[in-house]
Parts: structure tokens; sequence; C-alpha cells
């Protein structure tokens, strides 16, 4: 997820955060980047057409960052040392570096253009990094022949090179794992995918939700900005997109070498480990407690909306949460119709929750507050736009409850349908009484008297 992105935090090229004040300052410091990093490992590059010693894949397990959420992983070789040299060299090559500068980077990861790129640096840089972020690492060991080794090498070499090394990134179908995968199977001549034929176990959304349960507002959040598109059925292929599902297929693939069957994986070392709980198999579904949060919002909203047929405070509070309300669902709703219209970000389109976050629910901003200011056309007004947004609920659910249902979105149903008949009938019995009410004020009392 992607984004739920995975990150390599530490190594050439690592995240930048702040604001940038012009293209070219970005720009220098990836030169900068480049530049020490071609001269930290220029000895290991112009060995770069000898073989190898050892290749292994690295796995690294998850972390506390969102962005370290799913996992990372890269490629190690291994060189002996050469005559005079007291040890070999070890190269890591990294295709999940990244930068995020300022409003540049906000704009290009909303339009679906974050660039990554391949990186290199040591061994142990990279154990430095991860161990200071309390991360797993695993190094398997592939039984690759010298020539192939050799192959390997220079293939990485090239497209660690300027005008190869940058990539447009994509949460599931082009990231550090796919890159991984893709440069192993073109090496073994495509006996990698051949081996995996058949279908995946989750969908990308699921997957995506069961590597997130463990933070609510991630595990939420992404549950609603994602698309139909991750409800549909994946392949094996398609789930090695996850570091974990490229080492677990990885350690138990065979290959097909000199006529005969052999393992792929010679041996595993693990470089460094973490006290982590295990990532759920599957997703935790979480229907129940959603129904259960929206409905007790939901009669939250109900019970001030008839208090405030009687007080002004409550009328004015009413008013303001139905503002608020409108804006933050609307505004949500406006970001998902972008990336669906604007972005390339086909995860994020064909987004029903638009249903449940509809931009016109903005209008509330205005209405709310004419609302709390007890202005009975404005009123009207926002019951009828709290309608729309309730009747586009209903619609939400039953497109869910169909057999054929495109998106997997009860949840977000379950939480948000209540909340706006909450307030579709605090705002029906508010107006119910608006006219006949009579706040008694100070003045009022005085006159009375």
């Amino acid at each position: 997820m992607a984004g739920v992105g995975m990150r390599n935090p530490g190594v050439n090229g690592a995240r930048t955060q702040g604001h940038s004040r012009s293209r070219a300052r970005t720009s220098w410091k990836r030169l900068v980047g480049l530049l020490l990093s071609l001269g930290l490992l220029a000895p290991s590059l112009a060995r770069a057409s000898e073989s190898p010693e050892r290749v292994s894949i690295l796995t690294m397990g998850p972390g506390d960052h969102p962005f370290a959420r799913f996992g990372h992983n890269a490629i190690l070789l291994e060189w002996a040392a050469a005559p005079g040299q007291e040890q070999g060299r070890a190269v890591v090559y990294n295709f999940g570096t990244f930068a995020f500068a300022g409003l540049d980077g906000v704009r290009d990861f909303m339009a679906g253009n974050f660039r990554y790129w391949l990186s290199a640096t040591t061994l142990d840089r990279t154990l430095n990094a991860y161990s200071r972020d309390r991360r797993s690492l695993v190094a398997q060991e592939l039984g690759l022949s010298p020539t192939e080794r050799a192959r390997l090498a220079l293939s990485l070499a090239e497209n660690l090179r300027p005008e190869h090394r940058y990539y447009d990134y994509d949460y599931y179908r082009d990231n550090c794992s796919t890159r991984v995968r893709d440069a192993l199977d073109q090496l073994l001549g495509g006996q990698l995918e051949r081996s995996l034929r058949g279908p995946g176990r989750l969908s990308f959304r699921a997957h995506t939700l069961r590597l997130t349960a463990g933070t609510l507002w991630l595990y939420g959040g992404l549950d609603l900005a994602l698309g139909a598109a991750t409800d549909r059925p994946t392949s094996r292929w398609d789930e090695l997109f996850l570091p974990s599902e490229l080492h677990d297929v990885l350690a138990s693939a065979s290959r097909e070498q000199d006529g005969k069957l052999s393992k792929l994986v010679r041996s595993e070392r693990v470089l460094l480990s973490a006290a982590r709980p295990m990532p759920s198999a599957t997703p935790p579904e979480r229907r129940v407690g959603f129904a259960a949060t929206g409905a007790a919002l939901g009669a939250a909203l109900a019970v001030l909306g008839e208090l405030a047929r009687r007080s002004r405070a409550a009328r004015v509070g009413f008013g303001a949460l139905l503002s608020t309300v409108g804006l933050l669902l609307g505004s949500l709703g406006c970001i998902f119709a972008g990336f669906w219209a604007y972005s390339r970000h086909w995860s994020a389109h064909q987004n029903l929750n638009l249903l449940l976050c509809p931009p016109w629910a903005l209008a509330l901003l205005v209405f709310g507050l004419g609302l709390a200011l007890g202005r009975e056309k404005l009123a009207r007004r926002a019951r009828q736009v709290v309608s729309l947004c309730f009747g586009s609920c209903v619609v939400a659910l039953l497109l869910g409850l169909l057999p054929l249902g495109r998106q997997d979105n009860l949840r977000m149903v379950a939480l948000l349908l209540p909340v706006w008949g909450g307030l579709w009938l605090g705002v029906h019995r508010m107006l119910a009484g608006l006219r006949s009410t009579t706040y008694t004020t100070p003045t009022a009392i005085a006159r009375s008297q």
C-alpha cells in the first residue's frame, strides 16, 4: 500500500522530509547522493563483471512507520576478498529508495507520478539501519551458477546507471518486491513465473488490511481509500508484491539446472531478529465493531438534534457538528474523486465509497452554520443535503449486498450509514419545532418582569 509504499531508511537516497525551495535543490541532493554512492562502491562496481561468490535475496520484516508495514527486500551480492584485502565486498541493491521533498513530493504522489529508484549501499550500513528500527533481516542464498551470478551482477550495475535507475512506483504492481521478483525471473528464463500458475490466496485489499490490522486508523483509512479494482481476484504471481510472500515462494521453489531439479535457495541466514508479533494470515473483519461505532455516533447525533428543538446551545452544537461532518466527509469525497479522475492510482479508481463521502456534503459547511444560527431556510437546505447523503449511503448498502458486488465496502457502510441516518433524523426533528420554539433570553425575562 503501498501505502501504503516500501521504505528503506538510512541508506543512499534516504527519505527526506520538509519543504524544498525548488526542484533544482532536490535534483542537487540526488546528484550528491549518487556521487557519494558511486564513490563508496566504485571498487565493487568496477568488479561487476566478475562472478560474485554469493547472491542472496534479503527480506526485511515490517517496522513501526506506515511506510514499513509491508516489509522490504533487496538483492545482496558478495565478492570474495581480492589479493591483499582482508575481507570481500558485500553490496546491497535496493529498489525501494525514494525522496519525499515538500510540496513537489505531495503533488507527484497525488498524481501517481511518485519516483523510486535503484540504489546501492554496503551490507554494514543496511544492517545498522534496520537494527536501529528493530526490524528483522533474513538472507536467502540462491543456488546460481558462476555464469548466472556474473550476469545478475552486470544487469544490476547497468540498472544502477542514472538513466536506468528511476521508475514510477506502484503499490501493488511495481515496487521493491516485484522488481526483485522480475530480476530473478529474467535471470532464470521465466522458470519462476511458470512455477506459480494459479489463483492467489487473497485480494490486494485483503493483504493490505491484514498487514495494517494492528493500527486501526491506518486499517480504516486504507479500507476507505481503496477502490473496487483491489477486490478483483489475484494470481499467485501478483501476490509477490509482498516481500514476505516472495520469501516464502523462494524457500520452496525449485529450478531446472543441467537437466536436473534443484532447490533455488541453497541456505538461509538470519542476519537480524526482531521481537514483533506475526501478522495475521487473514484480515480481521471488524464489521460488527464498525457498525456499533456508527450506531452510537448516529444515535448521539439524533438525540442532539432533538435537544436542539428546545436549547439554543444544543442547536449551536448540532449545527457545528453538521458543518464539521460535511467538511470532513465532503473533502474526502473530493479527494477520492480526484484520485479516480486525474491520477494514475488505479487502486483508488472506481471507489464506491464516494457514495458514503459524497463531495456535495461540503455544502453542509454553510448550511450547518445557518442551522446553528436558527435560519430556517438554511436549515431546510441542510436537511435536503443530508437527505441526499443518506440516500447515497443506502445505495451503497444495496450495491454491497448484491451477490456480484464489485467492492468489499460493507465495513465502511456499517460505519457511515448510521452517522448520516442520525444526522438526517436530528435535522428533521429540529426543523419540526424550529418555528414554534421560543428561546428564553435574559432580555425577555427582564421585560416580562
